[in-house]
């Protein structure tokens, strides 16, 4: 097995752990806080609906992810998220890590978790309008900042 391989699967594994146990959402919590329009810095905008995101780019027509934009693999889930496991998701980027663990001070956050392909993005909650987006793709992380419109 390839290391390429070997690292997707231990970064995958280690996603699916950070979620408590007895908490496999399959949609949103009847009060998902996360439900509605968000905006970057430069105005690109992500929209949580139940069941799918619709992406809005600042230039350009929106669109809703799913299926047929991940190479047939798209998944979106809803619940709350430990803290501690996030702050150690890429030990190859410690600045990264420590990027995470000045941003991330409670236990746990609401999440909405989505996959998308081999990569995906975790957007944690972080203050009644702030959320801090988690991206990864192959091992490779970066944060973004959304705030609530």
């Amino acid at each position: 097995m390839s290391p390429g391989i070997c690292s997707r699967r231990l970064a995958a594994a280690a996603l699916v752990a950070l979620l408590p146990s007895g908490c496999a959402f399959f949609g949103p919590a009847p009060d998902n806080p996360l439900l509605g329009t968000w905006s970057n810095a430069d105005n690109d905008r992500v929209t949580f609906q139940p069941d799918t995101i619709v992406l809005t780019p600042s230039k350009g027509p929106s669109g809703t992810m799913g299926p047929a934009d991940c190479n047939g693999v798209f998944r979106l889930t809803y619940g709350r998220m430990a803290t501690p496991p996030l702050a150690k998701l890429f030990p190859t980027q410690p600045d990264l890590e420590d990027k995470l663990k000045a941003a991330l001070v409670k236990p746990e956050y609401p999440v909405a978790e989505v996959t998308c392909g081999e990569g995906g993005t975790t957007y944690l909650m972080i203050g009644d309008r702030e959320v801090l987006a988690i991206y990864r793709d192959a091992g490779i992380g970066g944060l973004g900042h959304l705030t609530r419109l």
